[in-house]
């Protein structure tokens, strides 16, 4: 009934799907540009899995596998990602992810299974980085670590690097993962 619930939400919020040659220029970003940006996020992953540990103030390493494929007639993308925890259990996320041409945004639909909460977070394609940068609609909050900004960095060939990022008090970014995507490729003769 959850998953139900949430495909309606994500199905509700995020309107047409839709990367990147005159939005670089213009500033902004057209609904075809930005479905060639989530084409290239489609597909099946393997992820390298970093998220920080305040009590040894280290990065705790994983791996982990995501699918990345295309939900609700393709007009946004369904990602479920799980993760090897530290006690030897898996993490499963999910989200989805797409682009509201009414809004001239991009829209990400959180699910968290441990805190049972549904977060929206909005963004923008910058091309100057090579990114797609998603904060909470109210803005991301200072000091908030539950007020996350999420960050998708294409980086080349054909990798990806997802961080999750909160800001403390002064203002400075603190990163609490990341997430490297490597494309999942069959061995060939």
């Amino acid at each position: 009934m959850k998953k139900f619930i949430v495909s309606v939400l994500a199905a509700v919020l995020l309107a047409v799907a839709a990367p990147v040659t005159m939005a670089q220029e213009q500033g902004a970003i057209t609904s075809a540009e930005a479905n060639l940006l989530l084409r290239k996020i489609a597909g099946n992953w393997l992820v390298s899995h970093y998220a920080w540990q305040p009590e040894s103030k280290t990065y705790y390493q994983a791996t982990g596998k995501a699918s990345v494929s295309n939900a609700h007639q393709g007009s946004y993308l369904h990602e479920k990602t799980d993760v090897m925890q530290p006690d030897g259990s898996y993490r499963h996320r999910e989200c989805f992810l797409g682009y509201s041409q009414a809004k001239s945004r991009f829209e990400l639909i959180q699910a968290d299974e441990l805190s049972n909460n549904t977060t929206l977070l909005v963004g923008q394609w910058h091309p100057e980085y090579n990114a797609i940068t998603l904060a909470p609609v109210d803005g991301l909050k200072k000091g908030d670590v539950n007020s996350q900004e999420y960050v998708y960095l294409f980086l080349p060939e054909g990798m990806l690097l997802k961080i999750v990022r909160t800001m403390d008090e002064e203002g400075n970014y603190l990163i609490h993962s990341q997430d490297y995507y490597a494309p999942q490729r069959t061995a060939g003769l």
